[in-house]
């Protein structure tokens, strides 16, 4: 869900406000929001790239009139964040405010993803005691867990369900397994940890993959090994076979007169996906 800024709610004016209102709205909360006045605040910083970016529509008359006849939904389709702050010099208003403006902190805010786009959990965290001077932000603990996965699963992901106990009781939630995944490997899934005995954002959720090894596939690269037992006569003759992929499918293969076990038939296409790799058919004797 993409959510748009209403600038005159983030300056907290009126939308007939002048521009000299418009000014002192903005060196208030600039000044209170400012992240050299509160550092190690994610909010602050959050919170800033919107007053500036309020600021930077509303004090240009020809931008301002757009967003009023656009509203904040179209107007954020038709403007990006270049072209919301061209011709805006943050630099000289932040000395003018008595303020530092390194350049890294005045590109973040031209670079940054939208402030806009947010979940609505996060619209609400934004603008909750808005005129209230932030501390600090605690972020919630990280809650690791182990994950155990089929080769299947990791060759082809899966989505696959967390399971673990909480001081709240056992908490479960359904995490996606990205394709070509390998033991040891550790996913992070944002917000997805169980809720805070303290009530707040949940914090994120670190899983730890093992891969359990499989009865008759194996990985090699980018290719998938599996065995084919065929009669001596078979090998000697020539024959056609039927193997399963790993991904459950039949294929025929054509196995040549003198064929040697041991070696191997490759089927190109049937390995790791988006890969290059095949599927490398081992030929064993029967006894």
């Amino acid at each position: 869900m993409k959510l748009k800024l209403d600038y005159y709610r983030v300056l907290n004016v009126n939308p007939g406000a002048s521009a000299q209102e418009l000014k002192k709205a903005y060196r208030q909360l600039a000044i209170t929001w400012h992240p050299d006045r509160n550092p190690g605040s994610p909010l602050a910083e959050e919170r800033f790239k919107a007053i500036s970016e309020a600021y930077a529509v509303l004090s240009d008359p020809i931008k301002r009139r757009r967003y009023d006849q656009l509203g904040p939904e179209k107007f954020g389709d038709e403007f990006g964040a270049q072209d919301i702050f061209q011709g805006f010099d943050l630099a000289d208003l932040f000395k003018e405010f008595g303020l530092a403006s390194p350049e890294e902190e005045i590109r973040k805010i031209l670079e940054d993803k939208p402030i806009a786009e947010r979940d609505p959990q996060a619209w609400q965290d934004f603008f909750a005691g808005f005129g209230q001077k932030p501390g600090p932000m605690i972020r919630p603990p990280m809650v690791a867990v182990d994950l155990t996965l089929s080769l299947r699963e990791a060759v082809y992901g899966a989505e696959k369900t967390v399971a673990l106990n909480t001081a709240k009781g056992p908490y479960t939630v359904k995490v996606l397994v990205p394709q070509g995944s390998y033991s040891g490997q550790k996913l992070i899934f944002k917000g997805q940890g169980p809720p805070s005995s303290a009530g707040t954002r949940p914090g994120d959720l670190a899983v730890t993959l093992a891969v359990q090894p499989d009865p008759t596939f194996s990985l090699r690269g980018q290719d998938i090994l599996t065995d084919l037992s065929l009669l001596a006569t078979d090998l000697k003759n020539g024959c056609q076979a039927i193997v399963k992929t790993l991904d459950g499918r039949s294929l025929k293969l054509t196995v040549k007169p003198g064929s040697i076990a041991g070696t191997f038939l490759r089927a190109p296409g049937h390995g790791v996906p988006q890969g290059k790799g095949s599927l490398l058919v081992r030929l064993i004797a029967k006894n």
